[in-house]
């Protein structure tokens, strides 16, 4: 029996397929619903003959199951050189930069990811260690720009995965880097954090993360709507400061972060909110600052701005 709950895509979607279980899972589980899917496989340059050996098993894959293959090739030790950043920031930078331009360059709107129940309890706990908003998670369908980024598979355990992919004969490709905890904050939660708020609390905790994401949504949901109702921006899409001027503080942070999540910054954190927030005033001592993803925040004119200037 195949795993449940899943959101079939009723639009042609470019699936970022690494040769894992999770992405191998979801071509096949694309294909057997019929969805109308092309395959896009990103080789970072960082695991020699191992990566090399992921693209083949990909092309494979997606022959045999008669599903249209694209395939890229990035030297992410380069730029984690030239930028002075870490591996899986540049990694996952640069692969969700060519699936975008894959999308458009196939005439694709949306791009499956293969993230599933368990990765969203770790981006739960991820997001509160570091100070975002709230239990924020995943969401099934984000809208950035003229591409949907859909999770299919975001109501699926890992368990339940593995064990329909076993059940079908279908194998995959092991990055051994998933299993050491020091190759990413996002190994450690999985493998050391996780199970010890399993053994404390004895139970499994994932499902209530799950719960406190999807209540959040909720929360969340209703306030964009709220927030959308609003005369927040000008003609030109700039936040409009003279409306905020006598609102009280927390509603003039809710504006700002909803405006910053229009404009596409990611990583947003209450320290970036409130520091958008200390530019607001014409009194401010400064009038712009630096967001992350590269993005600046700039006041002028009594209108707020942000714009990309493609320094990370």
């Amino acid at each position: 029996m195949q795993p449940a709950p899943f959101e079939t895509p009723q639009e042609p979607v470019v699936l970022g397929l690494s040769g894992g279980r999770d992405s191998v899972a979801l071509l096949r589980l694309l294909v057997l619903h019929g969805a109308s899917v092309s395959a896009c496989h990103v080789h970072h340059g960082i695991r020699g003959s191992e990566a090399d050996e992921d693209a083949l098993f990909c092309r494979e894959l997606c022959a045999g199951l008669g599903v249209p293959y694209e395939e890229y090739r990035v030297n992410v030790p380069e730029l984690v050189e030239l930028n002075k950043e870490s591996m899986e920031t540049a990694a996952r930078r640069e692969r969700r930069r060519i699936l975008t331009e894959c999308a458009h360059r196939l005439g694709c709107r949306a791009v499956a990811l293969a993230h599933h129940a368990d990765d969203q309890a770790e981006t739960v706990l991820f997001n509160m260690a570091r100070g975002a908003a709230g239990m924020r998670g995943m969401q099934l369908r984000r809208q950035e720009g003229e591409i949907a980024w859909l999770r299919p598979m975001l109501g699926i355990r890992r368990a339940d995965i593995t064990a329909w992919l076993l059940q079908i004969g279908q194998n995959w490709r092991e990055d051994a880097t998933n299993a050491d905890p020091e190759a990413a904050a996002r190994n450690r939660l999985r493998l050391r954090v996780l199970p010890a708020l399993n053994e404390a609390l004895g139970r499994d905790v994932v499902p209530a993360l799950l719960r406190g994401a999807r209540l959040q949504g909720e929360v969340g949901a209703a306030l964009t709507a709220a927030l959308e109702a609003l005369p927040l921006t000008d003609p030109q899409g700039r936040l409009y400061l003279p409306f905020l001027a006598d609102k009280p503080i927390e509603l003039c942070k809710a504006a700002v972060l909803h405006y910053m999540r229009c404009c596409g910054v990611p990583g947003i954190t209450e320290a970036c909110v409130n520091e958008v927030c200390s530019i607001l005033s014409a009194g401010a001592i400064r009038s712009c600052c630096n967001l992350p993803g590269g993005f600046r925040a700039r006041r002028a004119h009594r209108r707020l701005s942000i714009e990309q200037t493609g320094q990370m």
